[in-house]
């Protein structure tokens, strides 16, 4: 028989509507829809109205689209989590009864990730079953039964109400009904009607008594089919829930054509049809026009056949046409892959909320002793304030001697320089080293000097009997030294942070050339950039595009080298492009733009940023070392310089093109086989 074969396609259709709490009912979309025109409420009041007009408008599913789009909307401009979820699903169920199935099928998996997120069970399981249902309609039955069962486990884990999970034991059973296992789908259908009859959930009911109906149906047990069928439809109809009565109607008419009563079958086919024209529901103007282009010809009336046979043909391929399923098929790896992603992501962000948490204990034990010290200090005699100055004294003679090391270390990363040829003039780097250093330095020798004369005046005070006013004088005397330590442990970790920079230039690369994959590379390098400088300023935020030539293929490089390269123009292009959006235009956005391309047999690697420029002034020296635009304490100078020398070592250029408050772009040319 033609149900048999056929009308069990739509049955999984409808029966995700009911895994809401709320019942739909066209009247209270009515009455909702009188508080939505005058558009006073605000806030959650907003949010819920929004949802249930949606949920409930059954008769004009163009209108409850609209509804849902709106709630959308609001809620990803307020950053509602909870009420875009309920929009998603929303959106993706009237989608399913306009047959835009793939559109459908994306909207509920941005409703099933948000689920997940934010740990809600019962939605996750819900739209698992939507899932399912749209994997039922695309005869996906293997994938269909799998989302069903997600659905079934995780609604009992949730222990929430009863009625969705009995929504998706009823799509079980209609999975089970297309796999002709007639035993197990009554058994699921059964269960689902006990469970909404306890719950007194109408329309639940009648769509379980149709779901046994259909299972009657196909038995050839017509009286019991018809039975059941007409008590659905009598309950749908009072609910105005057209989508199932339609189908049902068509039941009716396989049961009477078994009969041999063609007349009442052909009634109760051209009231689906009009039902299904009169609300827009495609699948169901499809198969009533497939049925009546049956029955006219089995009456001998040809035409009337041949014409909804036409009409047939017209609708089924609007709705079923060569790319849904497999766009269903796409839609469902893109969904799985970014379920991995997000196990990634998560694993990420835990270890970097232990990170952050390691931090934040640190600083509060440190801040702990600072405070004990203070304390105790306050208590100790006069020979323990003695040891503790004695002790600072050696504390700046320490630094004094390192910072002389630093000196000689500096000196001898100089010689370095000059002798691997790096520098392309001795007196500029002289210059340069000798004004980074000299700063911190003398620093060291001032505040060392000023705690050696603290300290002979403290001896001094202490040489006889403390009043009142000496303590204070000889507390102030204390904090002028412990400041003074302060600065000189500030000003060598400078010193020192200068000399590592200096090493790193000067260190030769032991690294061997390989073949790689310089896309990969550029792309790799483009987002631990991104992502770092996202992790130390949370409100940093830019735009990047990526335009690789994959013709290119592998070249032979130092990877950790040109690595280091890319590194730092990209940390030079966002520190650029975040200084221009400080300046407080709201039209601009920033972007930094990476492409590589084959140029006879170079291949260049480009690095463009819309950002501050670089002056004509700084272009003269921006490969020099120690030279930087940036201000003081964001960077040593040595970055482009080390990656100018890198370049050259491959036997390639380093280019700058620049326009100051425009942009900025570096060119990496290097030889290709």
């Amino acid at each position: 028989m033609f149900y048999r074969k056929a009308h069990t396609i739509f049955l999984g259709c409808f029966w995700f509507m009911i895994s809401s709490v709320f019942a739909q009912e066209q009247k209270v979309a009515d009455s909702l829809a009188v508080i939505y025109q005058h558009n006073t409420l605000t806030g959650k009041a907003k949010f819920e109205l929004l949802r249930d007009l949606s949920f409930n408008e059954v008769r004009d599913l163009k209108k409850g689209l609209q509804y849902a789009e709106e709630l959308i909307h609001l809620s990803e401009q307020t950053g509602n989590q909870t009420f875009l979820r309920v929009g998603y699903f929303l959106k993706g169920t009237k989608l399913r009864f306009f047959g835009q199935l793939d559109e459908a099928l994306e909207a509920y998996i941005k409703s099933a990730e948000i689920a997940r997120k934010t740990n809600n069970l019962k939605a996750e399981g819900e739209t698992y079953g939507a899932i399912a249902d749209i994997y039922t309609v695309a005869n996906n039955h293997p994938n269909a039964m799998h989302y069903y069962h997600k659905a079934i486990t995780t609604l009992r884990q949730s222990k929430g109400d009863s009625i969705s999970l009995a929504s998706y034991l009823s799509n079980a059973g209609d999975a089970y009904l297309k796999a002709k296992k007639y035993d197990s789908a009554l058994s699921y259908f059964n269960e689902a009607k006990v469970i909404f009859d306890q719950a007194h959930y109408q329309s639940g009911i009648g769509y379980s008594l149709g779901g046994i109906g259909m299972v009657y149906a196909n038995l050839g047990q017509n009286q019991l089919a018809e039975k059941n069928i007409n008590e659905a439809i009598g309950i749908l109809e009072q609910a105005q829930d057209y989508y199932p009565i339609c189908i049902y109607l068509i039941s009716m008419a396989d049961v009477y054509m078994t009969k041999g009563d063609h007349q009442t079958a052909l009634n109760y086919t051209l009231r689906s049809l009009r039902l299904a024209e009169q609300h827009g529901l495609k699948e169901q103007v499809a198969s009533a026009s497939l049925k009546l282009s049956e029955l006219y010809e089995r009456a001998g009336n040809t035409s009337e056949a041949f014409l909804y046979y036409k009409k047939h043909i017209a609708y089924r391929d609007s709705i079923n046409n060569l790319n849904t399923v497999q766009r269903l098929a796409d839609l469902r790896t893109n969904y799985e892959v970014s379920q991995k992603q997000r196990e990634v992501d998560m694993l990420n962000q835990q270890k970097r909320n232990r990170q952050k948490l390691n931090i934040a204990l640190g600083v509060i034990l440190g801040l702990t002793i600072i405070i004990i010290g203070i304390l105790l200090k306050n208590n100790r005699d006069k020979q323990k304030a003695y040891q503790i100055l004695d002790l600072q004294k050696q504390e700046t003679d320490r630094h004094r001697v390192q910072a002389e090391q630093t000196l000689d270390e500096l000196q001898l990363t100089q010689r370095q320089l000059i002798q691997s040829a790096k520098m392309a003039s001795l007196g500029e780097l002289t210059a340069g080293i000798a004004h980074e250093i000299q700063n911190p330095l003398n620093f060291v020798n001032n505040f060392s000097e000023v705690s050696v004369e603290l300290l002979e005046e403290l001896r001094e005070l202490t040489a006889h009997p403390l009043t009142d006013a000496d303590k204070a004088k000889a507390d102030e005397i204390i904090k002028s030294i412990a400041d003074s330590l302060g600065k000189i442990g500030y000003h060598g970790k400078r010193a020192d942070s200068i000399i590592k920079g200096m090493l790193q230039h000067s260190r030769a690369s032991t690294g061997k050339k390989e073949p790689t994959d310089i896309n990969a590379l550029a792309e790799e390098c483009l987002r631990l950039s991104y992502h770092g400088l996202r992790a130390k300023d949370k409100a940093f935020n830019a735009n990047y595009t990526t335009d690789f030539d994959e013709s290119i293929g592998k070249m032979d490089v130092v990877p950790q080298d040109i690595g280091r390269v890319l590194l730092n123009l990209y940390n030079n292009a966002f520190y650029a492009v975040n200084e221009k959006k400080k300046q407080g235009d709201v039209a601009y956005v920033p972007l930094v733009s990476v492409s590589t391309k084959r140029v006879g047999r170079k291949v260049e690697l480009s690095v463009k940023d819309n950002g501050t420029g670089i002056s004509q002034g700084a272009m003269e020296k921006i490969f020099q070392p120690f030279f930087t635009t940036k201000p003081t304490g964001h960077g040593t100078g040595l970055g482009l310089s080390l990656s100018y020398d890198i370049v050259k070592a491959h036997g390639g250029e380093l280019k700058v093109n620049t326009q100051e408050g425009a942009f900025t772009e570096f060119v990496i040319q290097l030889p290709g086989k």
